[in-house]
């Protein structure tokens, strides 16, 4: 029985070794459109307001950018240049979602502020 165990264990390494045996990150993929991605990404985050509204996720979005261009440029490190580009496209997308709920925020409570300044309904007639 403890040989069909050991036997087990065996294959299941190699199982995994063999799926991806490049190395402990995944590959990241293209990191020249990653970095598109991520440029057309905190573009729109910027034109939603998030410079303003989501401060710290813009400036994490950027530090990652420029962390890709740097690792794609002088290092010639696609794969870490992919994931970086990867990481900033989430923090401005993060950045724009964050924005978004921010301003819905704003919106609702202008609208119950209005709403509390009506008169109330069902009055006589």
């Amino acid at each position: 029985m403890r040989i069909v165990h050991v036997m087990s264990g065996a294959l299941l390494l190699a199982g995994c070794a063999s799926a991806g045996g490049s190395g402990i990150f995944p590959e990241a993929g293209e990191p020249t459109a990653a970095i598109a991605n991520a440029q057309r990404l905190i573009s729109e985050a910027q034109q939603a307001g998030a410079d303003s509204l989501a401060s710290a996720a813009m400036a994490s979005a950027r530090q990652n950018l420029a962390t890709a261009q740097a690792e794609l440029g002088t290092n010639h490190n696609s794969n870490k240049a992919a994931l970086k580009a990867r990481e900033a496209a989430a923090d401005a997308s993060y950045a724009r979602a964050q924005t978004e709920r921010t301003m819905a925020e704003r919106q609702e409570a202008q609208a119950r502020q209005a709403l509390s300044t009506l008169p109330p309904s069902g009055g006589a007639r």
